[in-house]
């Protein structure tokens, strides 16, 4: 049973991890659950009983998972984290995972307050927005879409936890990117950001959520690629094989081109929407591991012979550098 608050918007996105993993056949030891500090880090202890898991320090989340991922790259990895771990104590942190883009879904929890410590705003909470006591936010957001666009994010999405339906192919499309998938979700508080004059309220959310793309997400198959209709429809190619494939894009949108995506995003927002979907996808760029030249075997299972050569091989190197 959860322990937090009846209704809360996390407890709808532990349903849709759930429903995602089970619907990729996830074996429970080839996965790894992150988490710092913050009512997003207990959704770990709500999935995939038989899995790996860390409960980080507060912001360090990406930091423990760079460190595991490169030690082991066979696993999967899943990082849940908040507004509050992410974008204020751990952004420095989240900024490098996404620059080395580690191979791993970066779930961000967004619900504009610090649930925790009785619901002051985040580094999320948009201007003009009030809190539960009734003073309005004077400080401008952290976007954490835009901001991971604009260092290099090959993956960024987002989402609404009251929306299942589109929020399960959108993580089974993260899970499947080469490197690092960023999925902000607006995850409702329902005991300290949920009433009127909130922007991450259910109610704003639902009367203000643009569905920029339809996202469906067919996993490597011919026999379902076969039935698909091209009509209208831009598709990316995952490097596994699999197939992310957007309808009802607006005109103009192009899911591949960062700069346009972030224009439109800005423009949307000037506007009060809280546009949800793929935003933005690149597989053609490295994960950490193609880019550090890493084998291709786990370094957990690399001969102690071969990463310790000896003195020999160590004097070798260092006249390499005189």
């Amino acid at each position: 049973m959860s322990t937090l608050c009846a209704g809360c918007g996390h407890d709808s996105i532990t349903a849709a991890i759930v429903r995602a993993l089970w619907e990729m056949s996830m074996k429970p030891h080839m996965l790894a659950k992150m988490s710092g500090i913050g009512c997003s880090s207990k959704t770990p202890a709500y999935f995939v009983n038989g899995s790996h898991g860390f409960n980080s320090a507060h912001g360090r989340m990406p930091t423990i998972t760079t460190g595991a991922a490169a030690a082991n790259r066979e696993l999967t990895y899943i990082g849940v984290s908040g507004d509050g771990d992410s974008l204020s104590i751990g952004i420095g942190h989240m900024c490098h995972a996404i620059r080395r883009n580690v191979k791993m879904v970066y779930l961000i929890e967004n619900n504009g307050v610090y649930g925790l410590t009785k619901g002051q705003f985040s580094a999320s909470a948009d201007i003009g927005s009030k809190s539960k006591r009734g003073e309005a936010n004077r400080m401008a957001p952290i976007d954490p879409v835009l901001l991971a666009l604009s260092i290099g994010a090959t993956f960024a999405a987002r989402s609404f936890s009251g929306d299942k339906e589109q929020l399960v192919p959108i993580l089974k499309a993260a899970f499947a990117h080469r490197g690092l998938a960023l999925v902000d979700v607006v995850s409702p508080c329902v005991t300290f950001n949920d009433h009127e004059g909130s922007t991450k309220s259910y109610q704003y959310t639902r009367r203000h959520e643009a569905r920029v793309t339809e996202t469906d997400y067919v996993p490597k198959a011919s026999e379902i690629l076969a039935e698909l209709n091209g009509n209208g429809v831009t598709s990316v190619t995952m490097h596994d094989g699999s197939v992310l494939r957007f309808r009802t894009v607006p005109p103009g949108y192009d899911p591949k081109d960062r700069q346009r995506v972030m224009a439109y995003l800005q423009e949307r927002q000037s506007k009060g929407e809280v546009v949800t979907g793929v935003l933005y996808v690149d597989e053609t760029i490295p994960d950490m591991h193609e880019m550090s030249n890493t084998p291709d075997m786990p370094l957990t299972e690399v001969p102690y012979e071969k990463l310790c050569p000896g003195a020999d091989a160590l004097s070798k190197l260092q006249e390499e550098y005189r």
